[in-house]
């Protein structure tokens, strides 16, 4: 039987606290809380001992077993993750950080934009297909790990925004079977979604 891990990882108090699942919480090597959180959802293969692994973010709590969460939206495949449901390409993407990072922080914003030209200059941004990666179910592979590595490079290189260099390194690996889970992230038969206890993160 394979060995299933779902965990989260809540930092700065964003979320409530959790004993339901695993839940990383102590990791301080950056500045940036929001990074000392990604670090945990990008490389679970360096912190997991287990076979598949199913990150959800802190305000996102299940409604059926982590078993049957793998069987139903996994599958088959290498991956699994929500479709986007408001961004069908990175212009839009671009619009909803442009609303609210524009104002809450002036960086996050500007990397952004820094990130997004890049990518419009590599003829890549338009045929990205975007994912709501509240919810990564991952297995466990040597492929899988060579693509969390590639994917905590440019979130290093860019910045925290993660959904906005997903797809990109995920064009890099044709190989990974990838399954987009059709319904809404906020609304589905799969989980919970809270509103975070705040932004200050």
């Amino acid at each position: 039987m394979q060995k299933v891990e779902i965990y989260t990882s809540i930092t700065n108090e964003k979320d409530n606290p959790r004993n339901d699942i695993k839940v990383f919480s102590d990791y301080n090597k950056f500045v940036s809380p929001v990074l000392n959180a990604k670090i945990f959802k990008i490389l679970p293969h360096k912190y997991l001992d287990c076979d598949i692994s199913v990150w959800v973010d802190g305000n996102m709590l299940l409604k059926i077993s982590k078993e049957q969460l793998v069987a139903e939206c996994l599958g088959e495949a290498d991956l699994a993750v929500f479709h986007h449901n408001h961004s069908a390409c990175m212009d839009w993407e671009m619009k909803w950080i442009k609303y609210v990072w524009r104002s809450r922080d002036r960086k996050v914003y500007e990397e952004a934009i820094r990130q997004v030209d890049h990518y419009k200059a590599l003829g890549v941004a338009d045929t990205a297909k975007m994912a709501m990666c509240g919810m990564l179910i991952r297995r466990h592979t040597p492929m899988m790990a060579r693509f969390n590595e590639a994917w905590w490079a440019e979130i290093c290189r860019w910045g925290q925004r993660d959904q906005l260099s997903f797809p990109i390194v995920l064009s890099q690996f044709p190989e990974i079977k990838v399954k987009y889970i059709t319904q809404n992230v906020k609304n589905n038969s799969y989980m919970y979604y809270e509103k975070h206890k705040h932004f200050n993160t």
